[in-house]
């Protein structure tokens, strides 16, 4: 059994808001990330483009190891990596960036549990169909820390699972792409090469 310590996620993270302010006019040019940019096997599509008349402070950038966090309707999450850096969360998430005692993979994992967003729900004491997430709600609940070299390889199985996933999907879809090739084919050529 590993020591588990639980403690409120505002203790051992920064929850900040995504941001608002953005146009399609202004001086400055940003890449925002919206709900819709990222699937739940972690891999990123594509991000707006938007502009603003200020410039961003460096800590309302992503850097790596910022959770994003799906505002309405959470159910899985986005870890920054390296070619998410420097990008901007919209108003519609909410980036938890995990402090020194938290591995990012670990948290990522915690905050697709259904039990650790039961919590955000029940510290709201929502029932509605759709469940809108706050800074405050979020920073409330508590998780279960554990030693960081046990956090470490929690995480990586977490990872390793959603890469799974994505292969799987990827399969799924080839495999879909081939039936109708080969369909097509015996339909147009009866199958024979004539």
């Amino acid at each position: 059994m590993v020591d588990s310590t639980e403690k409120r996620l505002g203790d051992v993270a920064e929850i900040m808001a995504g941001l608002t302010g953005f146009s399609d006019k202004g001086k400055y040019r940003y890449n925002v990330v919206q709900p819709n940019s990222f699937t739940d096997t972690g891999l990123m599509n594509e991000v707006d483009v938007q502009r603003r008349g200020d410039e961003l402070a460096d800590k309302q950038l992503l850097s790596v190891g910022d959770i994003l966090v799906k505002r309405l309707n959470p159910s899985f999450v986005h870890v920054v990596t390296l070619e998410s850096v420097g990008l901007v969360a919209s108003q519609n998430l909410l980036v938890v960036r995990p402090g020194q005692e938290i591995d990012p993979d670990y948290l990522g994992y915690l905050l697709e549990q259904k039990d650790i967003l039961g919590r955000v729900e029940h510290v709201t004491g929502s029932t509605t169909a759709i469940k809108a997430v706050s800074v405050k709600k979020l920073a409330g609940i508590t998780i279960p820390v554990i030693p960081l070299t046990e956090q470490r390889k929690v995480g990586a199985v977490w990872k390793l699972s959603r890469k799974r996933k994505q292969l799987l999907n990827e399969y799924m879809t080839e495999s879909d792409r081939l039936v109708s090739l080969l369909a097509s084919q015996i339909i147009n050529g009866g199958g024979n090469r004539r």
